[in-house]
């Protein structure tokens, strides 16, 4: 239960840095701080594991106030804030809104209590799903100072949650002005999202978004694919190849997700001997997988078989993967004689094959969340471009 401490504790510290410098007098900063008996008993309770006894104390507390006015104002205060978080922590989200709404609206609390009142109230509402409320509250925020990075933070959660890509570029862009980052990689995949909303119809529009991503995040591989895509639209093969070739600059792990795009441009423009360049010089610089495949399959093509199987024979010694030994027993099947030795080795093939299937092609390298298939933003831990592809 140490995690409801925590709860406490932002609470706390929010208070007394408000009191502290909005006060003018040293009384009310002193007053801010202090803590109750029953209070410090309550995180007692907390401290041992003991929420149960906890709540009752907090609510006996607020009882205690209504009808012997014993708890002064600023403690009071501390109680049902905190109690409030306490419910809503506990999943009673129902009795945490009735306590953080009735501060809210008592016309016995200071403006910057309010604003903290309205801060837990917006939590609550976020906790539900009531995201039209929330966000009201966060946008009266954003114009507190000491606020307003929170609240543009949780607009910012608000609006992707939503799918109001616009909206979430523009508070992205605020953000970013509080908080510049050499690789703002929220903002570049923000921008990637609202060049796909529908909302922008010119390939102007686009295009000038994307160069924004690239700009704000020079790794954004996504953007990047996004721009090859618009060139290939138009039959700008060779300007797509320029960005689809960069990833191997930006984050060399994703180039193997680009190599089919990348031949079919090649192709286009009948210059397959240089895509056989690019990829021994991939495969120079990453151990890759998909490379390896994607060049032996190349060799195959330019110097049959024989060649295709030696280049995958010299990877496995260097390199062993699961999906290049699957594809050199195929090469061993095709040469094999019918007979007991050529059966093994289609069963062999075979359970490789299903093992394979098995497997997930990609992970979240923050929370391990696993896929079949490339996401930008983890379904479980909501963090961008977390997800990873694996080279088995």
């Amino acid at each position: 239960m140490l995690e409801l401490l925590f709860l406490l504790l932002p609470i706390a510290a929010a208070y007394g840095w408000y009191m502290g410098h909005r006060s003018a007098k040293k009384d009310q900063e002193d007053m801010s701080n202090k803590l109750s008996r029953d209070y410090v008993t309550g995180v007692n309770f907390l401290l041992s594991n003991q929420t149960d006894k906890a709540v009752d104390l907090f609510l006996d507390m607020l009882q205690k106030q209504e009808t012997e006015n014993e708890i002064e104002s600023n403690s009071q205060f501390e109680a049902e804030l905190t109690l409030g978080n306490l419910f809503r922590s506990r999943g009673e989200v129902d009795r945490a809104l009735r306590i953080h709404q009735a501060l809210d609206r008592s016309p016995n609390y200071s403006f910057e209590q309010k604003l903290l009142a309205k801060q837990q109230l917006a939590k609550d509402f976020m906790a539900v799903g009531f995201y039209d409320r929330a966000e009201a509250l966060y946008i009266i925020m954003v114009d507190e100072p000491e606020f307003a990075e929170n609240a543009l933070q949780q607009l910012l959660v608000i609006y992707q949650k939503t799918k109001e890509w616009k909206k979430a570029v523009n508070i992205a862009e605020k953000l970013a002005k509080i908080s510049p980052k050499e690789n703002d990689v929220e903002l570049a995949q923000c921008y990637c999202e609202y060049s796909l909303s529908g909302e922008l119809e010119s390939v102007v529009e686009k295009r000038s978004i994307l160069q924004k991503a690239l700009n704000v995040s020079p790794t954004s591989v996504r953007a990047s694919m996004l721009l090859a895509d618009l060139e290939m639209a138009d039959k700008n093969y060779r300007q797509a190849i320029h960005f689809l070739e960069n990833i191997l600059n930006q984050n060399p792990i994703y180039i193997g997700e680009v190599l089919k795009t990348l031949k079919y441009c090649y192709d286009e423009l009948g210059e397959r001997d240089n895509f056989e360049l690019f990829l021994i010089r991939a495969s120079q610089q990453i151990n890759n997988t998909k490379v390896d495949l994607m060049l032996a399959s190349v060799i195959e093509e330019k110097d049959g078989k024989s060649a295709a199987q030696s280049k995958l024979y010299q990877q496995l010694t260097k390199h062993p993967s699961t999906s290049i030994f699957h594809r050199f027993i195929q090469f061993q099947i095709d040469d094999a004689e019918e007979g007991r030795g050529k059966e093994s080795l289609i069963l062999l093939h075979k359970m490789v094959g299903e093992r394979i299937k098995q497997g997930f092609g990609y992970r979240c390298s923050n929370c391990g969340y696993q896929t079949h298939k490339l996401m930008w933003n983890c379904p479980s831990c909501k963090q961008w471009e977390s997800i990873k592809p694996e080279h088995n």
